[in-house]
């Protein structure tokens, strides 16, 4: 996909099918079986994980999220996904080598989105500078959230850019902007390039169906009024925009434009 000067790819990570009621515990399965294609032979959803490749014309390239690293434990007491660690090859298949990533944009610090950011304790990206909000590295890091997610995440103290406020600008054409709910530091990053505009969602929506429902609570949200309120906002502004969307776990990773 081309964002004016900007390209970006998806970088599958691997994909866990789950009970649809895990990520939205209030949706009847009733809502589910109706949406052709939705669940697959066992009635479950399945969930893509991963990232995306940013590449804009002067040499940098930002990796947006992480996937779930090796031998995902990706929710408690579960067993690794049997599709998983595709993340390195899928940044090898578009020519990035690991060593060539120059920057990493962390949507929020859950487990199955930094599970990259660390190999057997050392940073799986030394050279890139980690764009992370303060208040998610507060929250995962010096707090007790998640221990699963400290020590993914710890080993970047040397290489994290923390941010704080509302917003934060990269490069002419990234910008961070703080989105809380999902978690305290979660945030959206905007790529805007020669007139033409994509938002990097993170976990602001898990599917695309979500997107007709902004009401529908997410089992996996900080603040759950304060997740909905900002799903209402973002729908409001991407659509003022014209701005289409991507997710991490969205089917196939791929973009969606807004009716």
């Amino acid at each position: 996909m081309q964002i004016g000067d900007v390209s970006v790819d998806p970088l599958f990570d691997g994909v866990l099918p789950l009970p649809p009621t895990v990520i939205y515990p209030d949706v009847p399965l009733s809502v589910w079986a109706g949406l052709p294609g939705a669940l697959d032979a066992d009635g479950l959803l399945p969930i893509p994980f991963g990232g995306f490749l940013a590449a804009d014309t002067r040499g940098n390239r930002v990796v947006f999220d992480l996937g779930g690293g090796l031998a995902p434990q990706l929710v408690p007491g579960g067993e690794p996904p049997p599709v998983r660690e595709q993340l390195p090859r899928a940044l090898e298949k578009l020519g990035c080598p690991l060593e060539a990533v120059t920057d990493v944009v962390l949507s929020h610090l859950h487990i199955d989105h930094v599970g990259w950011a660390s190999t057997v304790g050392r940073a799986t990206f030394p050279g890139a500078r980690h764009h992370i909000h303060a208040a998610d590295w507060k929250h995962f890091v010096y707090g007790d959230a998640d221990h699963a997610v400290r020590a993914k995440v710890a080993p970047l103290r040397e290489v994290a850019e923390l941010w704080d406020g509302d917003s934060v600008q990269l490069f002419d054409w990234l910008r961070l902007v703080h989105a809380p709910g999902h978690t305290p530091g979660a945030a959206i990053a905007l790529i805007e390039s020669r007139g033409q505009s994509l938002a990097v969602v993170g976990d602001l929506f898990h599917h695309p169906a979500a997107l007709d429902h902004p009401e529908w609570r997410c089992g996996f949200d900080w603040d759950a009024q304060g997740a909905r309120a900002g799903r209402t906002k973002w729908l409001g502004r991407l659509r003022a925009t014209g701005t289409p969307l991507i997710g991490a776990h969205f089917p196939g990773l791929k973009p969606v434009t807004l009716g």
